[in-house]
């Protein structure tokens, strides 16, 4: 990936305002919107575009030691939900089958890190070992891929926390008793809880609805495919006076695959993008309106699946980033697009945005993915993704991916809007 598709080192180059329905690899702009209260709190001290392009280039550390992949980080204020003692950004992440479920970590200011979080000794997590919701697997096989390994299968993944009126909303997903993977949520009045599960969402499609002319297999005719990956997205104001939201889902049709009766060949249901409008009582019951859109389906240059959307608005414009390819190695890469309407339009204008070649990856890591971003600047976030170390893979290590942050930013060096790049792309590797 050359600095070019990000960033102009010479002459700024201006979003792109053309139409295009998904052009081939390499070539979007994104972002989306967010939830109030999510970015709006910059702490202090945060460097500048130009103090981070001026930095010297040095290999990515992980944030934290161990397995962290879906890395997504959430700024509470002093008026957030629990007050100023949780003032402050915390960081949760896919755990897999963990005995508990999302381990909370907090910003340490003094240390410059993220830290464990602790009470009475204990590292606190969203699902304590003893309070794990009882439709979630334990075991049991899935009819479509029966040779799921243990971490698959007990899955418990991809946690984002949002911050709505005076509730905090988990999105997560996790296999039930039946083996499918389910979008579910939770609500709290407070990060460390205790947390009130409310089950999964009714959002997952048959077969059939996707693919008409599925032949069915082991799970029947027309089985129930799998969500993942929820993410909110902050609707345009309708003139109501009230928020708006919509919940995006990834259909996991890639988990499906069968071979044609027809022609013999290999066949994958495809990954949709699916967006919902939804309102939240107080007492934390999600109700959907009005009807579903997809947003963005795989293509022929996605490698058999998009996941791990992020939305934020920045230029005056609705973003996505989302990710691509298999997740266990060094195809997996991160794309930029940009959106005119959740609830009615599509993802165009597609970019690469980060892959196992960017500079940014110092030759170190591969396969960077599932994007999620923390305002601190002006245009200018911290990009956290997960990532797999220089010369490892799932099928021949196991679950590895560390987290990783780098920057964004939807400014160039003037402060004039621009296409969003990976700053840590610019940076000189001999300054």
């Amino acid at each position: 990936m050359t600095p070019e598709k990000n960033f102009p080192t010479s002459s700024p180059r201006p979003l792109d305002s053309s139409r295009s329905e998904l052009p081939a690899a390499g070539h979007a702009n994104a972002l989306s919107s967010t939830v109030p209260g999510l970015f709006d709190v910059a702490p202090r001290g945060n460097p500048t575009l130009a103090e981070l392009l001026a930095r010297p280039a040095r290999v990515p550390e992980s944030l934290l030691p161990g397995n962290m992949p879906d890395p997504f980080v959430l700024k509470l204020s002093d008026t957030s939900p629990g007050g100023a003692r949780t003032a402050g950004a915390w960081l949760i992440a896919t755990h897999n089958d963990a005995p508990h479920a999302f381990p909370l970590y907090r910003w340490s200011v003094e240390r410059a890190c993220f830290e464990p979080a602790m009470k009475d000794g204990r590292h606190v997590s969203l699902f304590p070992e003893d309070q794990l919701p009882d439709w979630w697997n334990q075991g049991e096989p899935v009819p479509t891929e029966p040779d799921l390994p243990r971490d698959l299968l007990r899955a418990r993944w991809a946690p984002e926390v949002f911050e709505m009126g005076d509730q905090l909303v988990l999105f997560y997903t996790a296999r039930d008793r039946q083996g499918i993977l389910r979008s579910a949520y939770a609500t709290s009045r407070d990060i460390g809880g205790p947390w009130t599960d409310h089950g999964p969402l009714d959002v997952n499609p048959k077969v059939k609805t996707l693919v008409p002319d599925y032949p069915g297999g082991p799970a029947g005719p027309n089985p129930v495919l799998g969500t993942i990956d929820g993410t909110v997205v902050r609707l345009e104001d309708d003139g109501s006076g009230r928020p708006r939201h919509a919940l995006v889902i990834k259909v996991d049709g890639n988990a499906l695959r069968w071979e044609d009766p027809a022609t013999g060949r290999r066949r994958v249901a495809p990954t949709p993008l699916v967006a919902r409008e939804f309102t939240l009582d107080a007492d934390g019951k999600l109700r959907f309106v009005g009807t579903p859109n997809v947003i963005l389906s795989n293509g022929p240059q996605h490698g058999g699946l998009v996941e791990g959307q992020f939305f934020v608005r920045e230029n005056g414009h609705l973003y996505v980033l989302y990710s691509a390819g298999f997740f266990g190695n060094h195809e997996y890469r991160t794309y930029v697009g940009r959106l005119d309407d959740v609830m009615q339009g599509r993802v165009w204008n597609e970019r690469l945005l980060m892959d196992s070649e960017s500079p940014a990856l110092r030759g170190a890591w591969n396969g960077p993915g599932h994007p999620s971003l923390e305002k601190v600047g002006d245009g200018l976030y911290a990009l956290y993704l997960h990532a797999w170390r220089e010369g490892t893979d799932y099928n021949r290590h196991g679950e590895q991916r560390r987290a990783l942050r780098f920057h964004v930013s939807f400014r160039d060096t003037e402060g004039r809007p621009c296409a969003p790049f990976v700053v840590e792309d610019l940076q000189n590797p001999r300054a």
